[in-house]
């Protein structure tokens, strides 16, 4: 199973340099808004690094708006005024913005969801979790995709990147067996039963 996510990754990666080359040369690049909704305080210590992450490292020569959409039951003072400073920066490459957003009385995700779409005008909004860091060109990839097939949602794969971390076992004999099996299990939702739904009904 290990060696066949190897060699998936392997062909994937050569499929996807011609798409990369097509999703570059179309004729236009639409305004997107990013929606990254969340829940404060479980997720205050990797928010910031997710933001400076999807607005320097991610692709797309079009209008990127990011937007953080939050709830907390109480005040931290401390990552709210950070997330201000992010909002006030006027450093963000290609003329990008963000915009920060605490949804006074919601108590999940997809209430912050809902009030972040009441407030983006751009044609196509793109959602991440706020441990995502997408590969640099999966927001031309995501775009190409809804353009060619005329489609109104496109929903990626994720992976692990960590791989070598969380060895299991003393070298020279250690294993990462724990990052495999979330791996697998990653390969397993996204793929196989992906093949498995478009081909039986499942009630």
């Amino acid at each position: 199973c290990v060696a066949f996510i190897f060699l998936r990754r392997r062909a994937k990666r050569c499929w996807q340099i011609s798409r990369v080359a097509t999703a570059r040369s179309l004729d236009a690049f639409p305004p997107v808004a990013a929606v990254i909704p969340c829940y404060l305080p479980n997720e205050q210590h990797i928010i910031e690094e997710t933001v400076q992450w999807i607005m320097s490292e991610v692709e797309y020569p079009g209008e990127l708006e990011l937007f953080i959409v939050y709830n907390t039951p109480e005040d931290l003072p401390e990552i709210e005024g950070r997330l201000q400073e992010l909002q006030a920066s006027a450093t963000w490459p290609k003329g990008r913005s963000f915009r920060v957003m605490r949804v006074k009385d919601s108590k999940s995700k997809a209430a912050n969801l809902n009030a972040a779409l009441k407030c983006v005008h751009q044609p196509y909004v793109v959602i991440y979790d706020a441990d995502h860091h997408p590969d640099s060109d999966s927001l031309l990839l995501l775009l190409e995709k809804m353009v060619r097939r005329d489609v109104d949602c496109v929903q990626g794969s994720y992976y692990m990147r960590n791989l070598g971390q969380n060895q299991f076992g003393c070298a020279p004999c250690s294993f990462p067996f724990l990052a495999r099996i979330i791996d697998a299990e990653f390969f397993t939702d996204w793929f196989l039963m992906k093949l498995v739904t478009r081909t039986f009904f499942l009630g």
